[in-house]
Order: C-alpha cells, then sequence, then structure tokens
C-alpha cells in the first residue's frame, strides 16, 4: 500500500508516546502487523549480563649478607637487623580483588508493541485519522484509521441478549396457560377438568418449545456468540458512523459494554468502504434479506399500540418506553475491526 498523504484533521501526537489505558485489544493482529513492518522476528524476552572484575597485586622478596651485627633498610618491610654470622632473606605479599555481576531481564508487553505499530505507521504515512465524513471518503477497506468516539449500542443487539431464548419460552406458556385457564369449563366433571388440563400442558409445552425454538435461531442468526457490534458516531451532519466489530476474547475488560460508559479512541483497519443508510441486519446470515421498511412499518405499529395505552401520571404508556430501534445506520457508514480500542 503506498504511503497516505497527510490529512489536514491529523492529530499531532498520532502514535506518540502518550500512556494509553487500553479495555480491548487484539494481540496476535498486533504482534503481526508489527513484524511485518520491521521484517523480523518479534522479541518476547531479552536477558542482559553485566560483570565487572578489579585486582591489585603487589610482592616483595630480598637477601642480603653481612660480617657483623648492623642493620639495612628494604622498600615496604623497613629496617630488617641482620646479624653478623648469617645471610638475610625476607619476601611479602599483597593481593586485593573485587568483583560485580548483575544480571537483568526484559518482558516485552502488548502495551509496547501497540506503541511501536502506531508511532511506526504514522512516521510512514499509513494512519489515518478520522474525524468527519470528509475524511472518510478518500478510506479504502485495508487502510488503519484511528478515531475517537463514544459508542451507541445495536439496540436489536441488546434486545436479542435480554430477550433470551429461555424468556421467549416461559412468555409463550404463560400466554397458552393463561388462555386455557380463561376457558376453564364451569361445572365440569372430575374427568373433564382432568381432559381440560391434560390438553392445556400439552399445548403448553408446545408452544413454548416453538418459541424457544425460533428465539434460538434468531440469536444464532445475530451471531452473537462470539462477536458485538458497536456505533462509534464520528461526526454529525453530515452523519458518519464507524461501526466496530468486536471480537469478545479480546476484550480486556470483564464487561464488553465497558466502551458504552465513556469516549475510548480505537484503532482499527478498515473492512468496508464507505455506505450510506446500510440496514442494520446486513452482517446477519438469514436477517439480511428482511425488507428495512417492513421492520420500520413493524416498529411503527408498536409506537402505535404503546401510544394508546393507558398512562399513569397523566403520561402515556410510549413515553415510559421509548424505542429506538432502527432499520438502519441513518448517513454514511463504514466497517473496522478494531485492532486496539484505548482511552
Amino acid at each position: 500500500m503506498p504511503p497516505r498523504k497527510k490529512l489536514a484533521t491529523d492529530a499531532p501526537n498520532s502514535g506518540s508516546g502518550v500512556p494509553v489505558a487500553t479495555i480491548y485489544q487484539n494481540s496476535d493482529q498486533v504482534a503481526g502487523v508489527l513484524q511485518q513492518l520491521f521484517g523480523q522476528p518479534l522479541i518476547v524476552e531479552e536477558s542482559r549480563d553485566n560483570t565487572s572484575t578489579t585486582g591489585d597485586e603487589q610482592s616483595l622478596a630480598a637477601d642480603a649478607s653481612a660480617g657483623a651485627d648492623g642493620a639495612a633498610k628494604f622498600p615496604f618491610v623497613g629496617a630488617l637487623k641482620v646479624k653478623a654470622t648469617g645471610d638475610l632473606s625476607a619476601s611479602g605479599s599483597w593481593t586485593s580483588s573485587t568483583g560485580t555481576a548483575a544480571r537483568q531481564q526484559f518482558v516485552y508487553s502488548q502495551a509496547y508493541y501497540l506503541h511501536l505499530v502506531r508511532k511506526q505507521l504514522s512516521e510512514v504515512g499509513q494512519l489515518s485519522q478520522v474525524s468527519s465524513a470528509a475524511d472518510a471518503t478518500s478510506i479504502q477497506p485495508g487502510a488503519f484509521v484511528e478515531y475517537t468516539t463514544s459508542f451507541d449500542p445495536v439496540e436489536l443487539t441488546l434486545a436479542l441478549e435480554v430477550v433470551t431464548p429461555e424468556l421467549v419460552d416461559a412468555i409463550a406458556q404463560w400466554m397458552a396457560r393463561k388462555k386455557w385457564t380463561d376457558s376453564y369449563p364451569d361445572g365440569a366433571s372430575f374427568d373433564g377438568v382432568r381432559a381440560h388440563a391434560e390438553k392445556m400442558r400439552v399445548d403448553v409445552e408446545a408452544k413454548g418449545s416453538f418459541a424457544r425454538a425460533i428465539a434460538t435461531a434468531v440469536q444464532a442468526d445475530a451471531r452473537q456468540g462470539t462477536t458485538r457490534e458497536y456505533y462509534g458516531r464520528i461526526a454529525g451532519n453530515p452523519a458518519l458512523t464507524a461501526i466496530t466489530v468486536c471480537e469478545r476474547e479480546h476484550f480486556i475488560t470483564a464487561d464488553p459494554d465497558r466502551l458504552l460508559d465513556g469516549i475510548f479512541t480505537v484503532f482499527g483497519k478498515v473492512i468496508s468502504g464507505v455506505e450510506d443508510d446500510v440496514p442494520t441486519f446486513a452482517r446477519n446470515k438469514l436477517l439480511r434479506n428482511f425488507s428495512a421498511d417492513a421492520f420500520d412499518h413493524l416498529v411503527g405499529e408498536m409506537r402505535s399500540t404503546l401510544a394508546q395505552g393507558q398512562g399513569v401520571a397523566g403520561m402515556q404508556a410510549d413515553e415510559f418506553l421509548d424505542l429506538k430501534l432502527d432499520s438502519r445506520v441513518r448517513g454514511k457508514s463504514l466497517r473496522v475491526l478494531p485492532l486496539a480500542i484505548f482511552s
């Protein structure tokens, strides 16, 4: 990929040494990009040994002969008494040594790898800072981008997490059981009551199982088991949204929805070009065939029903529940596979 021209909106400190707090990081992807940038294996650990030794040694040997009593002086020894009838021999030594050994072990963390990748991409002009729809028009799939945003959840996704197959099963059984209870035969014999109860049991279990199977299929089609989508609202008028596709296993925090609690910066790779009014069901395998206009009609009917509901304390029912289920990502949007999300 040829180096990108620097945008006017590029942040001057992209990839700088400003410390970051990471809540999401695809460590394998970051390590892979780092090795490609530098063209060499990844160093995960390094050891260094430092050893220094100093020494000092001195020695003395001397011989002397004398025919009478007297004294002789020798360096380092002083005066030695010499006897008249004998020879003098003297020796001395002094040794001193000092040794120091130090061992250091370095471990390169994922935070350091992320710093190197962002710094290197910024220096070669391959990291685009996105803050408006105009910035996104020249970005193609495969480009590295950074943007700072607050995230909105995909409400249909949240609904599928709350409305679980178990909950749908329980609701379906309750509705069926209520219908049979309301039609309880007055004055029926014991056998009639038992037959009514048996029919109710069979009907309730069948409807509950059917509802659970449908809910399970919809949940599987939404691909929520391993991935989560978040809408990063980068700009408005014209609107630009970065549909950030995260894999659950790469969240460092225990709660994936921690992204909804503040403003974060995303470093990632674009996986689709800029599109207009993308359907919310675009990533689903089956529901992508469901018409966005038909979904809007269903949501409109639900809102109409709530508006007609009996209010409390002078408020209408629709004022208690604000449905924001949207069939489309309004305005321009692009999909991003994040390598890291940090603050």
